[in-house]
C-alpha cells in the first residue's frame, strides 16, 4: 500500500488485482469504464476507507459480482514474487491471526483466503472463519450422483454446496497452447479456397462464413479447455475423466473423420455435425447436467486436435 495513499484506493486496487480478466463485450465495455471491478465506481471514498478499517462492509451484491469475476491466480503469483522480508510480514500477520502458512505457500493461501471472504460476504457473514483448504484432498467425480450435481453459469452445485470452475480462457487474446487447432482450422480453409496457405492474419479477410466458422471454433475450444483445465484442478480423478470424454468422443467420430471428402473444410463441416449427435456416456461427466453442451462437443473435437488424435482435417493420414 502507497503510504501516502488512501486506504480505499488500497482497497479497490487489491479487489481488482484478484478478478480475471473481462470475457465478453459487456465486460470489456465495462472495463474501459472503470465498472469491472464491482468497487470502482459509484463508491465514496470515505466508505472504501471504512470497508478497509473494518467499519463497513461489503454489500452482499458487490461480493456476489466479485465472486463471479474471482480469479485470484494472477494475484497469488504476485504474492509469490515479493520481497522475502515483505513474504516474512505477511506469514507473521497470518500467523498472529491464527493461520499458519508456509512461505512458499503464501500464493496460494492468501488466494483460498479471500476467496472464502469474499463468499462469506456475498451471504451477509461479515465475520468468516478460515480454514485453508490448500491441504485438502480433492473429491472424486467417481462418488458424485448424478441427480445431485449440475452447472449453471460456471458454478457446479452438488447437494447444496458450490463450487465455482476457477479455469475461464477469455477470447480476448489468443494463447500459445492454440496453435495447433488453429493451424488446422487455416489449412482447413487453404484447402477449401484452393490457397497455398492461410495464417491467423488472413482470417479478417477470409470470405465471411470463413471468419464466422473460426470465432465460433475458438469460442467452442475456449469453452471445452475451460471446462477441461477446470474439473482437472477441481477433481482429483477430473483429467482421467475428461481423457475418458475425449475418447468416447473420438470414437463416435471416427468413422466420420476417415471419409472421402472433397477438401478439409468439408471434413471440418462433417465432423463438427457428428459429434452433436454421438452419445457421450462414458465419462462420470456425462452425469453433470449442463456441464458438457453442445459448444464443449465442438470444443472437444479442437482439443482432440491439439492431442494430434486428430492429425488433419486436409489428409487424416498426415505423418
Amino acid at each position: 500500500m502507497d503510504p501516502t495513499g488512501r486506504g480505499g484506493d488500497f482497497v479497490i486496487a487489491l479487489v481488482g488485482d484478484t478478478l480475471r480478466d473481462p470475457m465478453t463485450e459487456e465486460e470489456e465495455k465495462m472495463a474501459e469504464n472503470d465498472e469491472f471491478n464491482p468497487l470502482a465506481s459509484r463508491m465514496s471514498i470515505n466508505m472504501l476507507d471504512q470497508i478497509l478499517e473494518g467499519k463497513k462492509f461489503i454489500s452482499k451484491a458487490r461480493a456476489g459480482l466479485i465472486c463471479s469475476r474471482y480469479d485470484g491466480q494472477d494475484f497469488a503469483e504476485e504474492i509469490d514474487n515479493l520481497y522475502d522480508a515483505d513474504k516474512d510480514h505477511l506469514q507473521q500477520f497470518l500467523l498472529r491471526r491464527g493461520i499458519s502458512v508456509e512461505i512458499d505457500e503464501l500464493g496460494s493461501a492468501v488466494q483460498d483466503i479471500l476467496n472464502q471472504i469474499f463468499h462469506g460476504l456475498s451471504k451477509g457473514m461479515h465475520d468468516v472463519d478460515i480454514n485453508l483448504t490448500i491441504h485438502d484432498p480433492k473429491p472424486s467425480i467417481k462418488n458424485l450422483a448424478g441427480d445431485r450435481i449440475y452447472c449453471e453459469n460456471g458454478k457446479l452445485y452438488i447437494d447444496g454446496d458450490v463450487i465455482e470452475l476457477p479455469i475461464k480462457l477469455s477470447d480476448a487474446q489468443i494463447y500459445d497452447f492454440e496453435a495447433d487447432y488453429i493451424s488446422a482450422l487455416c489449412d482447413a480453409y487453404a484447402d477449401v479456397l484452393s490457397r497455398d496457405s492461410v495464417t491467423m492474419d488472413d482470417i479478417p479477410k477470409l470470405p465471411k462464413k470463413y471468419q464466422t466458422n473460426f470465432y465460433d471454433q475458438r469460442k467452442a475450444y475456449l469453452s471445452a479447455e475451460s471446462i477441461q483445465r477446470s474439473i482437472s484442478e477441481v477433481y482429483e480423478d477430473g483429467e482421467n475423466q475428461f481423457d475418458i470424454l475425449k475418447s468416447d468422443a473420438f470414437d463416435g467420430i471416427k468413422t466420420t473423420y476417415l471419409d472421402d471428402y472433397d477438401n478439409g473444410y468439408r471434413r471440418l463441416l462433417e465432423v463438427l455435425k457428428k459429434i452433436s449427435d454421438v452419445q457421450l456416456t462414458k465419462s462420470k461427466l456425462s452425469l453433470i447436467k449442463n456441464l458438457i453442451g453442445n459448444l464443449e462437443r465442438l470444443g472437444i473435437v479442437h482439443i482432440l486436435v491439439n492431442d494430434k488424435t486428430i492429425k488433419s482435417w486436409v489428409d487424416p493420414y498426415a505423418e
